[in-house]
């Protein structure tokens, strides 16, 4: 495949991750706090299930897509915009794992209202992360 052909993959790719992100963000852990303490545990493994299927198998093939662009790709694309939606992928990754996960595991355990609007205060950054990536992503696309 040529890279003309990987720059429409890696733009839509990139959308569809961060309408993901906004979907997680708005729709899933905003709604958690409506959900009473007896089927908390049920309604987020099932919502986590079907974010995993949805947002995070795009997002991890999203981030190889990434690497191997900048491996891979021709000289006419722009290297700094893939590196820095490379190291924004990253630093959501990171958030994820660090900030969010532990507190999902906590709310899996306790339901607590509290640990809840910190999951969505916490958010807020991994959610900016994907857009900036998105930027990114529009840069490259747009550039070459």
């Amino acid at each position: 495949m040529s890279a003309a052909s990987w720059l429409p993959i890696y733009g839509m790719l990139s959308a569809y991750c961060l309408a993901g992100c906004l979907m997680e963000h708005f729709a899933v852990f905003s709604g958690w706090a409506a959900v009473g303490p007896g089927e908390f545990r049920r309604v987020q493994t099932s919502q986590g299930h079907g974010s995993g299927i949805v947002y995070v198998v795009p997002k991890t093939l999203l981030t190889a897509l990434v690497a191997v662009m900048l491996a891979a790709a021709p000289d006419s694309v722009p290297r700094w915009p893939l590196w820095a939606g490379l190291a924004a992928l990253g630093a959501s990754w990171l958030s994820f794992a660090v900030v969010q996960l532990p507190i999902q595991l906590y709310l899996r355990r306790t339901a607590d209202r509290a640990a809840i609007a910190r999951l969505v205060r916490t958010d807020w950054f991994r959610v900016a992360m994907m857009v900036a990536h998105f930027g990114f992503a529009v840069t490259v696309v747009a550039a070459s």
